[in-house]
């Protein structure tokens, strides 16, 4: 298929073609000007920060603890611990997403992009048996709370990457010649039990730190520095897979138990925005069925994408909505086990690219998080129930349902109320 090469926009055209050309196409993820706060500006300012922070090659810092693992090169990659140049009271809340819906963007960014990211290559493979910098950066990741570290790198911090479609911001990177943690870890006693265990599956370890409580944010360094599973399958995972991967765990665990409650009776809607997005649940009385809906608000006409699934789950990855389908999925069922009851259900994403920057899927889960554990309304109809999902979106709600495959599907279904 035929696709036009973009061109550079005139800086002087931006700002009446950047939607239409832009933003509707790649939703931000390959074209990043005329988005406010500008990115460009953001970065180059926490650079300077760093670059008068940083003495020679030395780095030395409380890590929030935070840990990045890429993907390029697999089954070799760059890995390393997340350190800023500073010992910060804020190193906590680095890599605390949950408590972002509230802060501004720029605060946001101001937090991820004080964090150099370190990075060395090392095989996957090596997580089993490690080697000193890969030992220490495993045992960061075990911890709960920030830890003081010292890093000497081979290069000045630069930055290479700003944005990715799944991972939070990531400040500079630097090639790393040594780390080590000067604080000895507080980790979690169910932590401990279960990265100890070499006998435990990473999928049962992943379902056994969920249940207790462990936020997710840990449990996916957790996979990512490969201390999870069988002593002799233990790898290093990319922190984009990983993400996708404990969402994906949790979903299906959950599914299975959802399955053996009985139907709502009523149309559920909960709703809820930040940072530029708007996340609406639509609860329906049937089984389980599940359908993400996301439009990037650009153009004329805004493209609508959808990826869904029905009462067994999907066998395959959902490559248009991709990781926040996932991330959105996981939410509503936690939510139906939490009421024991069985749906179907359709989520409307909504982003608005005046206001929003690409931040990772984090920011659709915890937004979903929040619609859910606040106002869930009821509706004796279903016309009723989309009526209030469209008052809160942009994109006209005929638009949204004229896309669903769900909707469709569940309009035309004979019910046992037909019949009277």
């Amino acid at each position: 298929m035929h696709q036009t090469k973009l061109e550079p926009t005139p800086p002087q055209a931006r700002e009446a073609s950047y939607d239409e050309r832009v933003c509707s196409r790649c939703m931000g993820f390959r074209a990043l000007c005329g988005v406010s706060p500008c990115p460009i500006v953001m970065r180059a300012k926490a650079l300077a920060r760093i670059e008068d922070a940083v003495q020679g090659m030395d780095l030395s810092g409380s890590s929030p603890p935070s840990v990045f693992v890429g993907e390029h090169g697999y089954p070799k990659v760059l890995a390393g611990p997340l350190v800023p140049p500073v010992r910060s009271s804020e190193a906590e809340l680095m890599e605390r997403p949950d408590q972002w819906l509230n802060i501004s963007i720029d605060e946001i960014l101001a937090l991820r992009f004080s964090l150099v990211r370190t990075k060395k290559w090392i095989p996957v493979e090596s997580a089993s048996a490690p080697g000193k910098e890969l030992h220490e950066t495993q045992t960061l990741a075990l911890s709960d709370s920030p830890l003081a570290s010292e890093a000497t790198l081979l290069k000045r911090p630069t930055f290479t990457t700003v944005f990715s479609d799944r991972t939070l911001p990531i400040g500079p990177s630097a090639p790393l010649r040594t780390f080590h943690l000067e604080d000895n870890p507080h980790v979690p006693k169910v932590v401990d039990k279960v990265t100890s265990d070499t006998d435990l599956r990473a999928t049962s370890g992943v379902v056994d730190l969920f249940r207790e409580g462990v936020r997710q944010e840990h449990i996916t360094r957790l996979l990512s520095v490969g201390v999870l599973g069988l002593e002799r399958k233990r790898r290093l995972v990319p922190t984009k897979w990983s993400i996708t991967a404990i969402d994906d765990i949790m979903g299906k665990e959950l599914h299975r138990e959802v399955l053996r409650y009985p139907w709502i009776n009523n149309y559920l809607v909960s709703i809820d925005k930040a940072l530029g997005n708007t996340v609406a649940f639509l609860f329906l009385p049937s089984g389980w069925q599940f359908e993400a809906l996301e439009s990037w608000l650009g153009g004329f006409e805004p493209p609508i994408i959808s990826d869904h699934e029905l009462g067994r789950g999907r066998k395959n990855y959902a490559r248009s909505v991709a990781g926040a389908y996932y991330a959105t999925r996981l939410p509503a069922l936690q939510y139906l086990t939490s009421i024991r009851r069985q749906a179907g259900l359709i989520v409307f994403m909504e982003t608005d690219p005046q206001r929003w920057v690409p931040l990772g899927v984090w920011r659709f889960r915890e937004i979903a998080k929040r619609a859910l554990s606040g106002s869930v309304l009821s509706f004796s109809t279903l016309d009723e129930a989309t009526a209030e999902i469209g008052r809160h979106l942009r994109v006209p709600i005929g638009r949204w349902l004229g896309r669903s495959r769900i909707y469709a599907e569940f309009q035309s279904q004979t019910k046992l109320t037909d019949f009277f």
